[in-house]
């Protein structure tokens, strides 16, 4: 698929070549396109079987530690604390109550392939839907599987490495790799690429995760990385949108903040994010960071902020596919927001899918509660619930 690389470079002469100048002509637009049509039918024929009680419950993405509701928030989100690594009785009882629409898998609920196959089983079937398996495999060191030492699987550079070859192809080669064998394992969807632009220098938050400092650069190689996911049969999800590169800090321990107006992102940021959608993204992962200087409400969060999530990414870039958010269970929410009242914002924001909220079942409620109460319609339920189901029959799990 050379010709999209080769396309992304012909557009990037019409961006400014530095990130953060401002030009008055209207932004370029690549016509992200809708969600590619289904054969069968399946996700509406399935949407029209679910209670509402089972739409609430696919939209939260949750660590498969969520189903131990002994458990703290903090001992769930602790790399070196023990994870859940057995479909336990305990266990899939939660799920019964709480049938989520998909787990995404850390280092440490991971042991080797045959205990992973064991979980996933587990875990399926016990859900009335079948659940949609991710995980957070981006290269180098941000790498669940490959960094896990029961797993004999391909290293992979980081995506700064791979960016500093200015070779597309290495990129997309990168990708081939880590989908190919993600997919072997039962893995549907990776929380990757990094669609951020390192423009700010003194950021070290990302500096080895970014493909590039050069907007245009860093498109081509996105471009390549969602073709490469596709070629392997996984889906992936371009984060962290509007773009992380020239945030103040990360968003895991507290606020994170980018003053740059919309029109400066538009010029830089946003460019790799319009390449990936135009390339066929089935997901973009909305960050937390905040913007005051680009939308109205900036200092909310961009996961919590309807200007952000519907004004700017579904309407005025016309993303038509899945909208994620960023864990909800990252300090930029927890230190401000309850986790009911996290996820109702995020969701009355425009997201579809709630990501691992601080306190699934409360978060749960929340959302239920307001669809019963009306304050969700169910036409806006079903909007989100569709968009997951089609998701799911894409990669053949309905």
């Amino acid at each position: 698929m050379k010709w999209k690389w080769i396309l992304c470079a012909l557009l990037a002469f019409a961006l400014l070549a530095g990130c953060g100048k401002e030009e008055d002509q209207a932004p370029l637009q690549e016509e992200p396109g809708a969600m590619e049509p289904v054969t069968a039918g399946n996700a509406q024929e399935l949407l029209d079987k679910l209670t509402t009680e089972q739409k609430v419950a696919q939209l939260f993405f949750v660590r498969p530690d969520a189903l131990d509701l002994s458990l703290t928030a903090e001992t769930r989100e602790d790399p070196q604390a023990d994870g859940l690594t057995q479909a336990s009785a305990e266990a899939l009882d939660t799920l019964r109550d709480y049938p989520v629409g998909g787990f995404v898998f850390f280092g440490k609920n991971l042991e080797d392939p045959a205990q992973l196959a064991a979980l996933m089983e587990g875990l399926t079937e016990n859900s009335p839907v079948p659940p949609l398996f991710a995980t957070d495999e981006e290269g180098g060191s941000v790498a669940q599987v490959a960094n896990s030492n029961g797993f004999e699987v391909p290293q992979v550079d980081s995506m700064a490495q791979i960016g500093a070859t200015g070779d597309p192809a290495q990129a997309r080669q990168a990708a081939v790799t880590m989908g190919t064998y993600l997919q072997e394992l039962g893995f549907h969807l990776d929380l990757a690429p990094v669609a951020d632009v390192n423009s700010d220098p003194n950021n070290t938050t990302m500096a080895d995760r970014d493909f590039h400092s050069n907007a245009e650069q860093a498109a081509m190689m996105v471009s390549a990385a969602v073709d490469g996911f596709h070629t392997a049969g996984v889906g992936c999800a371009l984060k962290h949108f509007p773009g992380q590169g020239a945030a103040s800090q990360g968003t895991h321990t507290g606020t994170a903040v980018t003053l740059k107006t919309w029109q400066e992102m538009l010029t830089c940021e946003i460019y790799p994010f319009q390449a990936g959608m135009a390339s066929g993204a089935d997901c973009v992962m909305v960050s937390h960071i905040t913007t005051p200087n680009a939308v109205q409400q900036g200092d909310l969060p961009a996961s919590l902020n309807p200007e952000m999530v519907t004004g700017k990414l579904r309407s005025e870039l016309r993303f038509a596919r899945v909208i994620l958010t960023d864990s909800l269970s990252m300090a930029a929410i927890t230190d401000t927001y309850e986790a009911g009242q996290a996820a109702m914002m995020a969701f009355q924001a425009g997201a579809d899918i709630l990501l691992m909220p601080e306190d699934l079942p409360a978060a749960y409620e929340t959302i239920l509660t307001a669809v019963e109460e009306g304050t969700i319609s169910q036409q806006r339920l079903d909007e989100s619930v569709l968009r997951i189901l089609q998701l799911k029959e894409k990669y053949d799990l309905i």
